[in-house]
């Protein structure tokens, strides 16, 4: 869910919101700028070889090992040269679920049967009260992959630490990746205290007939709001003010990248996920780089081969992070995907990188036109095809599995589970 914007400043499709969410206020706080030596030290380290979230390996669609461990890869192409990744988003909920978003992501890992799962931010909402309510809420929602024996992991979002500000629980992103890591088949890394962000990393898929990679997954901390520091004591009105990818992420992603390329002898192609959008998201949609009205899309549908709605604006950072243009001029990175938007489903080739969203997976949240009938037929996932043998390994072979497709009941009203589903045994809560 975003911060509301005042009726002048949200764009005509945007739907009504809650009032407005406080930016935490304070100085730099955990998105703050590194000194120059925890930069220096990073660099140092990736200079030798970058630690990616590897380990284990993986044949076909069986387990792998323990995600973020050791320098090996976890996943690895099947024996036809296939991998997919499923992509969801939003699940924004806590320890009384929707049922129905634990339903739809069950019956698409049954029907997809993917290689990786991606839950892309916003895991969580502020309705936990205790450490308690959000592991259970964690659970939950990691629940459909882990007894599946699915590998995961987890990007964060601007939600995820709501119950710290909302009800004083202990539980920042940093414990909660504390806790998802005693989970047999998460991914996440230890956070790494020299890059801004808990959920940075790069997961390497060995290809299937050799030890080299094929693919990289290359996983984002987009963060939570731009701090008053960073707003210098101006106000931010008539602006979005969420935080951005960091410079600090971008000199990581590079220079792992450069590492990567180095040992194996070739870039390594790849797809980026995070969760807030770039400002290209908006540019590639309108086919403008200042316009927010119509009057260019059904340009730009022609020019970047833009599939999907738009249903609300692009709430995007403060400031434009630059990610897309490191991106681009790498040319390594075949697509970039977010969502935060819960309503926007569209992807297009925004010259030569492929942009796009999946759509809010929870039916906790805001959906299409709330409290009608329409509410939750946006609820989604994403799916993503790839071919060992087809160059550039991803060739835009990527389509949405949506809920109300599966059978899932799309009546408008809370549909809370009994009780929270039941940890692993091997799960310390």
């Amino acid at each position: 869910m975003h911060q509301d914007e005042t009726a002048a400043h949200r764009s005509p499709e945007t739907p009504v919101r809650a009032p407005a969410e406080p930016t935490q206020p304070g100085a730099l706080g955990r998105r703050g700028v590194l000194t120059t030596g925890a930069v220096g030290a990073a660099a140092g380290v990736l200079g030798a070889f970058p630690a990616p979230a590897t380990a284990g390996t993986k044949e076909g669609r069986g387990a792998p090992g323990r995600g973020g461990r050791g320098g090996r890869m976890p996943l690895r192409f099947g024996r036809d040269g296939r991998f997919r990744i499923v992509q969801f988003n939003d699940t924004q909920g806590g320890h009384a679920a929707d049922r129905r978003t634990l339903e739809f992501m069950g019956k698409v890992l049954d029907q997809e049967r993917p290689d990786f799962v991606l839950v892309n931010g916003d895991l969580l909402d502020g309705s936990p009260a205790t450490d308690l309510q959000v592991k259970q809420g964690v659970n939950n929602f990691v629940s459909p992959m882990e007894n599946r024996g699915v590998p995961w992991a987890v990007t964060f979002g601007n939600h995820d630490e709501d119950s710290v500000e909302e009800h004083g629980t202990s539980m920042t992103e940093e414990l909660i990746v504390e806790f998802l890591r005693q989970y047999r088949h998460n991914l996440n890394p230890v956070v790494d205290p020299a890059v801004p962000g808990e959920s940075n990393m790069q997961l390497l898929v060995r290809g299937s007939r050799g030890p080299a990679p094929a693919f990289a997954i290359w996983l984002l901390d987009s963060g939570r709001y731009a701090s008053d520091a960073d707003k210098a004591g101006q106000s931010t009105e008539g602006l979005k003010d969420y935080d951005w990818i960091r410079p600090q992420q971008i000199r990581w992603y590079e220079q792992t990248s450069d590492a990567t390329a180095q040992r194996y002898g070739r870039p390594v192609p790849g797809l980026m996920f995070f969760h807030i959008p770039t400002f290209e998201h908006a540019h590639m949609w309108y086919g403008s780089q200042g316009a927010t009205d119509e009057a260019g899309h059904a340009e730009a549908v022609r020019r970047h081969r833009i599939e999907g709605v738009k249903h609300e604006d692009v709430y995007h950072g403060l400031f434009n992070s630059g990610i897309y243009a490191s991106v681009k001029e790498r040319g390594e990175v075949k697509g970039i995907y977010c969502g935060h938007d819960h309503i926007n489903t569209y992807k297009g080739d925004y010259y030569g990188v492929e942009l796009g969203y999946a759509p809010g997976t929870g039916f906790d949240t805001y959906g299409l036109n709330d409290g009608t009938p329409d509410m939750h037929t946006l609820r989604g996932a994403r799916v993503f095809d790839l071919d060992e043998n087809a160059e550039g390994v991803y060739t835009g072979q990527t389509r949405l599995v949506w809920a109300k497709d599966l059978g899932i009941d799309m009546d408008p009203q809370p549909q809370p589970i009994d009780e929270p589903v039941a940890f692993p045994p091997y799960v310390k809560a």
